[in-house]
């Protein structure tokens, strides 16, 4: 199977001038959409073949999720993805410990390409790099990894997409 050709999510110097308008002279936006930032467990990431990452690694994903909530107004546009399998680079899927949300809004939705008129329900397969970037550990929930997508491409799963219709 060839790879896919991922799009980057990062923002590109027109949206980064925006994003810094008035903000003052220290301000520094960030690199990518943060809404497409979603955290796993640490046993998870170790399922996906990234056992001993620190903050900076990257890897490639596959992710499997359902369309949970979706916002269509005048000027802009939300889609929230619950994501409930995983893969990492060898693209065996596992069920997720705890399920991750990710969120698109119009400016992610224009750089992957994906349409602003998912439905409920919707199941979508995500397939991108991520970078890691933070690890968090507590009593409570034991170890967390933040994942900041960089580059990413979908395929719509619903039976009506597959069927072609």
């Amino acid at each position: 199977m060839a790879l896919r050709q991922l799009k980057s999510t990062a923002y590109n110097d027109e949206e980064m001038y925006d994003m810094s308008r008035g903000m003052g002279p220290n301000y520094e936006p960030p690199e990518y959409p943060c809404g497409l930032c979603f955290c796993i467990s640490k046993d998870d990431l170790e399922k996906a073949g990234g056992e001993g990452a620190e903050p900076n690694a990257t890897m490639r994903f596959s992710a499997m999720g359902e369309v949970t909530s979706t916002f269509l107004g005048r000027e802009d546009c939300r889609i929230e993805v619950q994501l409930s399998e995983f893969a990492g680079d060898d693209g065996k899927f596992f069920d997720l410990e705890t399920p991750a949300c990710i969120c698109f809004t119009g400016p992610e939705l224009e750089k992957v390409e994906l349409s602003n008129n998912a439905e409920m329900g919707d199941l979508i397969h995500l397939i991108g790099e991520a970078r890691v970037e933070s690890i968090s550990e507590n009593e409570f929930s034991g170890g967390m990894v933040q994942l900041q997508v960089t580059a990413l491409d979908y395929e719509d799963e619903t039976a009506e997409a597959r069927a072609g219709g």
